[in-house]
């Protein structure tokens, strides 16, 4: 079954302890005068969200989303050169550490280093339960909050690990003909076990 694209509103954003601040930081930069915004985190923690929440609700501000995967240090420097010349705005959003987008381009990591930064952190137990409802949803499957439920103690506190539930989940369901419960949840799980992905 096709997975909708996820809806990147901030109705949409998943909020627990473990990232309340993330939207706070947001709202805090819009109203500043600062013209560059950083937003990092693990896979799956939300940084395409929170861009793209800015993106609808911030006119001209330019976005450059999975900086991580390979754009160009120099353009990225020109692109933020740019924003601060024209008193534009400029956000950035990506996996690891920043200082890592740079590649060795000092003016690049200076200005990176200097940025507004909302790092976003793996998920609590909470948030994961939340997260895999979403997914869930996400990707048009039917399953009760009660499988989310079971699932989110028993798995590690990453985002990785509960799209990895989700997907051998609706795997395993196709496979087998079944519709999805708390027994495909309990061997999915265990499938993911000796992957290394349960805690």
């Amino acid at each position: 079954m096709p997975t909708t694209p996820p809806r990147l509103t901030r109705d949409a954003f998943v909020v627990s302890a473990s990232n309340e601040n993330a939207l706070k930081a947001l709202d805090a930069w819009v109203e500043s005068q600062e013209y560059l915004l950083v937003i990092c985190g693990p896979e799956g923690a939300g940084k395409t969200h929170l861009a793209g929440i800015l993106g609808r609700e911030l006119g001209g501000v330019v976005i450059v989303d999975n900086i991580h995967e390979g754009e160009s240090p120099a353009e990225i420097l020109r692109l933020i050169e740019k924003a601060r010349e024209e008193g534009g705005r400029i956000a950035l959003a990506g996996r690891g550490d920043p200082k890592e987008w740079a590649r060795g381009l000092k003016d690049l990591e200076t200005r990176v280093n200097a940025a507004v930064r909302i790092s976003l952190n793996e998920p609590d137990e909470a948030l994961l339960r939340a997260v895999i409802v979403k997914i869930f949803n996400d990707r048009q499957l039917r399953a009760t909050e009660a499988i989310a439920d079971y699932a989110a103690p028993r798995l590690a506190k990453t985002f990785a690990a509960a799209q990895a539930f989700v997907a051998a989940l609706d795997a395993l369901s196709i496979e087998k003909g079944q519709s999805i419960g708390v027994k495909l949840a309990r061997e999915a799980l265990a499938n993911l076990s000796e992957e290394g992905f349960e805690a």
